[in-house]
């Protein structure tokens, strides 16, 4: 069976080491929870081994033990923050920042669109698919549903998205059209709305209106 002494040193160590790596390595607590459980073994292992028999011993040791825990701590942030050590330990979170730059120019490129007009190449209900400048682009309508082919305008930028709205020129120019292609119908002005016998004349007129 190991010296009491021995097995205290080495749980100490191992304890101020799994106390370490707790900072850099995510280990959802186990890597503390081990920690204290080896310095709590490694504390009762010196008192079983010194305590009666070397006093002065024990409480180096208990001086080791006390300060070795906020030492380690420190060393352990300074190698995390200073160190190549740490950044290969240590799990980064990724780069937020380089992920959202291509966002950002996406959404600068679609506030450019802001005012030219374009085509819906399927029905906007309201969401749909329209051509602006040559290029394909998710967009919303707002005023209403737009059949495929319509004329649009760009009027904002919601997300990566783009909001448009029917020309208002290519509405009046599809209203002229159809209003020629269907001309309403019903008496004109200056037509009679009952025909006249081709044997009716004036005599006769003057007659019924003497009887």
């Amino acid at each position: 069976m190991p010296d009491a002494g021995v097995v205290a040193t080495i749980l100490l160590i191992a304890g101020l080491f799994l106390l370490a790596l707790e900072l850099m390595i995510p280990s959802f607590g186990l890597l503390g929870i081990s920690a204290t459980v080896c310095l709590a073994a490694s504390l009762w292992a010196a008192v079983q081994a010194w305590w009666h028999t070397q006093p002065g011993f024990f409480w180096t040791y208990l001086l080791a033990w006390v300060g070795g825990i906020p030492a380690v701590l420190l060393v352990a942030v300074w190698l995390i923050q200073n160190t190549r050590l740490g950044n290969h330990v240590v799990l980064q979170p990724p780069d937020t920042q380089d992920d959202q730059a291509p966002l950002a120019d996406v959404r600068k490129h679609l506030k450019e669109l802001i005012g030219r007009k374009g085509e819906t190449l399927s029905p906007l209900t309201p969401g749909g698919l329209v051509t602006v400048s040559g290029e394909r682009h998710h967009a919303e309508c707002r005023g209403g549903a737009l059949e495929a082919g319509a004329a649009i305008r760009v009027v904002d930028v919601q997300g990566t998205r783009l909001v448009v709205q029917a020309c208002p020129d290519a509405a009046s120019r599809q209203q002229t059209s159809d209003s020629a292609k269907h001309p309403q119908s019903g008496p004109a002005s200056d037509q009679l709305d009952f025909d006249i016998p081709e044997n009716y004349t004036v005599d006769q007129q003057t007659d019924r209106s003497s009887s």
